[in-house]
């Protein structure tokens, strides 16, 4: 069953914003730690330059290779940070100060602000910077509302990828299985079977269809082992 992002259920403030590090639970690999590839290409628009985020989901890269989910609400002016592996998090309120292009987050648990500036912002590519002046990385997924947004977490994909390699190939006794979301903003994900140092299988796919392609250039759907 995909992951539906409004059954969040546990709290990460560092919202669009802070650097992230393993040791706080930012780790993005679903079995073991694995890296992502980041893009450059991120467009700048000076007419919208400073604006406000719109409302919807966005993928956020920080420096250190991580990436997460980030559900804005406009509206109610609240902002969600996701976890990838298992699809959980919590909600934040925000006051947004236009004439700073500046964020005002908090939640009810603590009495601190946290102040996250725009930097520059086109509407589907954003740069935001925090209080050491650490650059994060947006890039706009999808307008769908927070309890309208379904995808396949990485853990799942993990199960799924498994599965599909069984029916396959047959036995999978002694492989890991790893996804981790990758950093360009496709909101696609690669999850690699491991045996020991060897690599025996890859699948990058759509983490809300579970379809893309193996390693071996073949079209694969991991969608037929969802559970």
């Amino acid at each position: 069953m995909k992951s539906k992002l409004k059954n969040l259920i546990a709290f990460i403030l560092v919202i669009i914003l802070g650097a992230a590090a393993a040791v706080t639970g930012f780790a993005v690999s679903a079995a073991s730690d694995a890296t992502v590839t980041t893009r450059s290409d991120t467009k700048k628009d000076v007419g919208s330059h400073r604006s406000a985020l719109r409302g919807g989901i966005w993928q956020v890269l920080y420096k250190t290779g991580v990436t997460k989910l980030l559900a804005v609400d406009a509206q109610a002016q609240t902002a969600t940070l996701i976890e990838p592996d298992t699809g959980t998090g919590k909600t934040a309120s925000f006051d947004y100060i236009e004439e700073l292009a500046l964020y005002k987050l908090r939640t009810d648990q603590e009495a601190d602000t946290l102040n996250r500036r725009v930097i520059e912002n086109n509407g589907n590519t954003a740069v935001v910077s925090d209080e050491n002046g650490d650059i994060i990385s947006l890039f706009y997924l999808d307008s769908a509302a927070i309890e309208d947004f379904s995808y396949y977490n990485l853990t799942q994909l993990s199960s799924m990828a498994r599965s599909c390699y069984e029916k396959e190939y047959g036995s999978s006794k002694g492989m890991t299985f790893s996804a981790t979301m990758n950093a360009d903003g496709s909101f696609f994900a690669t999850i690699s079977g491991m045996k020991g140092n060897k690599k025996e299988i890859a699948y990058t796919v759509d983490m809300q269809t579970g379809k893309g392609t193996d390693s071996h250039y073949e079209n694969v759907d991991l969608s037929r082992y969802a559970k």
